[in-house]
């Protein structure tokens, strides 16, 4: 049922696409159809004319949607001469020649025609579809009016005048003018079909080509298509101008099976005139004889599959193939390399791993060897004979953060191995520990090697064993004990700020160890300005009897995050402490003595001067005050040192010089007092309040 629905679908889908073909392939008909030159013609017209070389010519053409002449055409030459004076639609010779349905179609049309129609685009899909219908039928073309042949023609190229006759046979202002043919050159054939190829399948043979080069003088939209000489169709088929060529464009569904069958396809235009053929052979299997056989089933037993099925009764099914594989989706292995008789209906497969799931599936054989589709796939899983062996050669090798396990391999067909593990209650490698095994790998590890990720573990004794696991999941007995006794690697505990204070421009932690003390060897103290900064370390570590850690180097009216890391005598760390935050306060900066002045000589002529040393956190700077000028300017500074020297003073001036202790933010104290240069240049300065 699934498939008669799909099926109908797909025609369903294929008429849709046929119909949409045609409208399209109308349309294009008359969008490609070029007037002649000097002449103007509605978009949406078009005239065709062909000769056969010996003086016949053969005009077929369309109106445009909207203008249907009521009387009927004329045709004329270039010259003017009226060659056939009326061609109306309805010619009684021409309607005996179609079938009845036709023909009383045509005899309604001038009604249909007549009327004003309310939906233009309806009535151009009907009028397009018509004109389709007598581009790839000239019988119908005939009976509508819209051909004409002309005999005896005259050697030239010549235009032809399709005019349009009103009901009482007057022109009407509708011409439709043809390319110039000549009566004595024969009108070059349609393109034979490029690059045809062929498909088969249960649905028939399917037949695509490319699309020919675009011909705006005579488009062909029509093909034939003969099969070992016979056409398999009663009229040509449409395809139109344009197509994707790897789709079909034709499909033989009447082929016969399992015969090679050749194929001729020719471009028919519409005047019915056939290019050269294109040719191509295929093979055309029976799909029926090849559909896979039904009730395909798997059963197992020890060590072996048998696969059955029902065996058909078809003239050209030459046997049957089966396929295994361990996936249901494959990939596939044929088990035999020639096809059993077409009447066995079971296969018996053996040697197989137990507790292994095959998948086996079975397609038919033709004659010719062709396999059909695969048959819906079985499964079956054999038993083992027996229990896999225990494990041999386990050992241990313990590293920082894992025990790593490696064993021989069995001689068995095995899944895997399942490790188990307990923690010694005694020290006896090997001796009988309590019940308290835990399996480690919930799946089996298919390889002789396994890690045990212990992590940070210390001081503890551990003991494995391995056991061996068949396909269908027989345990094989545990292997001997291996036991591995890991090192203390536990870490000092983490220590606790007690305190922590930003007076006085500093800042002083306090803390304590955590217990056991003597577990404690260094302690490392971390500054940042974050909360998410870990910081960096402070100086050097403190020893473990320290208590207390005072940081000069931090600005006022800053924040800084501390933490404190415990070391113990091996160098492993603790954890980090939580921050504890800290704003520093202001630093008290005290008034500086004044300098003392010495004249310099060397390195040039200038003044020295020497102060006490700045305070731990501070610099010193120093200003200097020509008499001249009310203000002070820096001339150095700030300064970690207690020296600094003005080269060259200013002449003929009074200079005085003063200190002035200034913090790392900028901040200044009050500066000392001043000592005075006297103008003569005296190298004993006196001092000036």
């Amino acid at each position: 049922m699934k498939n008669a629905k799909n099926k109908g679908t797909r025609e369903r889908g294929n008429q849709k696409t046929l119909s949409l073909r045609c409208v399209a392939s109308a349309m294009a008909i008359f969008a490609l159809a070029v007037p002649a030159p000097g002449t103007a013609q509605e978009n949406g017209g078009a005239v065709f004319a062909v000769s056969d070389g010996r003086g016949n010519i053969q005009l077929l053409w369309f109106p445009p949607a909207s203008q249907w002449p009521a009387g009927g055409w004329s045709v004329s030459d270039t010259s003017g001469n009226v060659l056939v004076p009326h061609v109306a639609m309805g010619d009684a010779a021409a309607l005996s020649a179609l079938p009845i349905e036709d023909a009383d179609t045509i005899k309604r049309l001038p009604d249909v025609l007549g009327k004003p129609q309310s939906n233009e685009k309806q009535q151009r899909n009907f009028t397009n579809l018509l004109g389709l219908r007598a581009f790839s039928d000239l019988d119908f073309a005939r009976a509508l009016g819209l051909y004409a042949t002309l005999a005896n023609v005259s050697a030239g190229a010549r235009a032809y005048t399709i005019q349009g006759l009103d009901a009482q046979g007057s022109p009407t202002g509708l011409k439709l003018v043809s390319q110039p043919v000549d009566a004595s050159q024969a009108t070059a054939l349609p393109p034979s079909p490029d690059g045809v190829q062929a498909k088969v399948d249960e649905n028939g043979v399917s037949l695509s080509w490319n699309p020919p080069a675009e011909n705006r003088a005579l488009p062909a939209i029509l093909c034939v298509v003969e099969r070992n000489g016979s056409s398999i169709s009663v009229k040509p088929f449409v395809v139109g101008t344009q197509w994707n060529p790897k789709l079909s464009l034709v499909v033989d569904r009447s082929a016969p099976p399992n015969t090679a069958v050749a194929y001729k396809i020719y471009t028919v235009d519409a005047f019915g005139r056939r290019s050269p053929p294109s040719s191509i052979r295929i093979f055309f299997p029976d799909f029926r004889a090849l559909a896979p056989p039904a009730a395909v089933e798997a059963a197992g037993s020890p060590g072996k599959i048998v696969v059955t099925w029902t065996a058909g009764q078809k003239p050209n099914l030459a046997g049957y193939v089966v396929e295994r594989s361990f996936m249901p989706n494959g990939p596939w292995e044929t088990l035999m390399t020639q096809a059993l008789p077409p009447g066995t209906g079971q296969y018996e497969d053996d040697n197989l791993r137990g507790g292994t799931t095959y998948f086996y599936r079975v397609r038919a054989v033709g004659p010719r060897g062709d396999l059909g589709p695969p048959s819906f796939a079985a499964s079956a899983i054999p038993s083992n004979p027996g229990a896999p062996p225990a494990v041999t050669g386990l050992a241990a090798d313990a590293g920082e953060t894992r025990v790593r396990l490696t064993w021989t391999a069995v001689s068995f067909p095995v899944a895997g191995y399942f490790v188990e593990r307990n923690t010694a209650t005694h020290s006896e490698p090997g001796a009988a520990a309590a019940a308290n095994w835990v399996r480690l790998n919930p799946h089996v590890n298919p390889e002789p090697q396994y890690d045990d990720y212990i992590g940070i573990a210390s001081g503890v004794t551990l003991q494995y064993r391995v056991l061996a696991v068949a396909l269908d999941n027989a345990e094989g007995p545990p292997s001997s004990l291996v036991q591995v006794t890991l090192p203390d690697r536990s870490l000092p505990g983490e220590p606790t700020i007690t305190s922590v204070s930003g007076a006085g421009g500093k800042v002083v932690l306090t803390f304590e160890p955590a217990a056991p003390e003597e577990r404690t060897a260094q302690f490392l103290v971390l500054r940042s300005g974050t909360t998410t900064d870990p910081g960096v370390v402070l100086g050097d570590p403190l020893p473990a009897n320290a208590r207390q850690y005072v940081d000069q180097y931090v600005s006022p009216d800053e924040n800084y995050f501390y933490r404190l890391v415990a070391v113990d005598a091996k160098g492993d760390r603790s954890d980090v402490t939580e921050p504890v935050i800290v704003r520093v306060g202001a630093t008290a900066i005290p008034r500086p003595a004044p300098p003392v002045l010495r004249a310099a000589t060397a390195p040039a002529t200038g003044i020295t001067l020497q102060f006490a040393q700045a305070p731990a956190g501070l610099s010193a700077v120093v200003d200097r005050q020509d008499a001249a000028n009310s203000g002070w300017t820096r001339v150095a500074g700030p300064i970690d040192g207690t020296t600094a020297s003005d080269y060259p003073p200013p002449n003929n001036a009074q200079v005085r010089y003063r200190i002035v202790y200034v913090a790392p933010n900028g901040e200044t104290g009050e500066p000392s007092d001043a000592v005075t240069v006297p103008a003569s240049g005296s190298t004993t300065p006196a001092p000036a309040h």
